[in-house]
């Protein structure tokens, strides 16, 4: 048996712990937060209001978002590759982007010409306008349609093909804009979108809540980084059923909590559909932002989850936690499952909120590694893997982390394939985001 990266894994369980650091410790340096940005909104295009028939942004202007734009049903929004739109807010009224339900965003950048959402401040911060914002007709789980969060969309359907169109090689920057206590904008919020949306290169940089948020919809995701958001990097709810691959979240010591944050549905976390994503080689690094708390990953109010070939390191709080009875049914159930991949975190599980009776499974099958501090490998029995070299466990593409390139099986485990899953999935049997000589981050990203 062959292998790249040390490749291993479980269903959620078994404490298991060892020493975590952040990325400054790392020498990966922190995320500069005031750079880039508009310098003015002299001489740009101006879009307010609807747009209510078919319009092409072109590359050679800069296009600015004031107040709330949307593109309604039937209409089509193309944006040029290497597009520049800027955004702000006035009197506490956010500027963004929404695509309603039936109309299309074609927005196709390229790595060396990506699209760019960004502040219109010289000095830019995190949740300096809204976001972008799609709606869709896909299945939810909070009744048959509902109303977004922001924005007074309207979501949801029967329709799980349904197709907004497209995203690829968009940098979405300082999002976030708050409302008020209740109502936030994220970077990229994806509500009811349907399988038939292609979204893939995106990055959140420098929000000021969850960089990419999924409500309902079976929507899918590859190619995604956030960077230094100021809440949950990757967030669902309402039953959202998609796949993911290849999503890079790295915290900064500024602000930030979890890198996954899951739910089912609050209100009834019985709610179906069940929120049940498979995602597959997921990096997620932590920071201290001050309080302690900031997790790898909380599953909680009754999501399901297949995970595979998945690295989490250096938050100050959990590795995994998971929350309230019925996710932890769902974990009973296998429904709730991580595999072949490796938690490098101070504390790794925790299993016991909720009160529900965990009845852990057998570890061994699952293949997951965590580290003791050291960086010397153990299974999920504790037995000392001894045929892996600690000297070659990271290393950084563009600024990104990637981890734990091997030469060697470990204990006899092989590699998961995430190919074997379905189509969506790439043939990626390494644990993380990155292997050394990717470079599917290059040019179109910015830390």
């Amino acid at each position: 048996m062959k292998t790249t990266n040390l490749i291993t894994g479980i269903i959620i369980g078994a404490a298991m712990f060892f020493s975590a650091c952040t990325i400054q410790e790392d020498n990966i340096g922190d995320i500069i937060i005031n750079q880039g940005g508009g310098s003015n909104t002299n001489g740009t295009v101006v879009l307010e209001g609807q747009i209510t028939e078919n319009r092409i942004l072109t590359s050679n202007e800069v296009y600015e978002l004031r107040g709330g734009v949307s593109v309604i049903e039937g209409v089509t929004l193309t944006i040029e590759a290497g597009t520049r739109i800027i955004a702000g807010n006035t009197g506490g009224v956010f500027a963004y982007l929404a695509i309603e339900q039936g109309a299309q965003i074609i927005a196709e950048g390229t790595a060396s010409r990506p699209i760019v959402f960004t502040s219109n401040k010289a000095t830019p911060n995190p949740g300096d306008w809204g976001g972008l914002i799609l709606a869709g007709r896909a299945p939810i789980n909070r009744g048959s349609v509902a109303t977004a969060e922001v924005a007074n969309l309207t979501y949801g359907g029967t329709d799980p093909q349904d197709n907004s169109g497209v995203l690829r090689y968009v940098r979405l920057e300082y999002t976030g804009g708050k409302i008020n206590d209740d109502s936030e904008f994220n970077g990229l919020s994806l509500y009811g979108v349907g399988s038939g949306t292609t979204v893939e290169y995106i990055q959140a940089f420098n929000g000021n809540d969850d960089g990419i948020e999924f409500f309902g919809g079976s929507v899918n995701l590859k190619y995604a980084i956030v960077t230094g958001a100021g809440d949950d990097s990757f967030d669902w709810t309402d039953g959202w059923v998609g796949n993911g691959q290849f999503w890079i979240a790295q915290q900064t010591s500024f602000q930030g909590d979890k890198g996954i944050e899951a739910d089912n549905f609050a209100d009834n976390p019985s709610a179906v559909p069940f929120s049940n994503p498979t995602l597959s080689n997921i990096t997620l690094i932590g920071a201290e932002d001050g309080d302690g708390e900031n997790k790898g990953i909380e599953f909680r109010a009754g999501t399901k989850v297949a995970l595979y070939n998945t690295i989490i390191k250096a938050f100050p709080g959990q590795g995994i936690e998971v929350d309230d009875d019925q996710t932890l049914t769902n974990l009973n159930n296998n429904e709730v499952i991580v595999r072949n991949s490796i938690i490098d975190n101070v504390n790794s599980f925790d299993l016991d909120h909720g009160g529900a009776t965990v009845n852990l499974a057998d570890f061994s099958t699952f293949a997951n590694y965590t580290l003791d501090g050291s960086g010397e490998p153990f299974n999920t029995t504790g037995t000392f893997i001894p045929d892996v070299d600690p000297e070659n466990e990271e290393f950084v593409i563009n600024g990104f982390r990637g981890s734990y390139q091997y030469t060697t099986a470990i204990d006899g485990v092989d590699n998961f394939d995430p190919s074997t899953i379905n189509s969506f999935f790439d043939a990626a049997n390494y644990v993380g985001a990155l292997r050394e000589g990717d470079t599917w981050t290059s040019d179109w990203t910015r830390l």
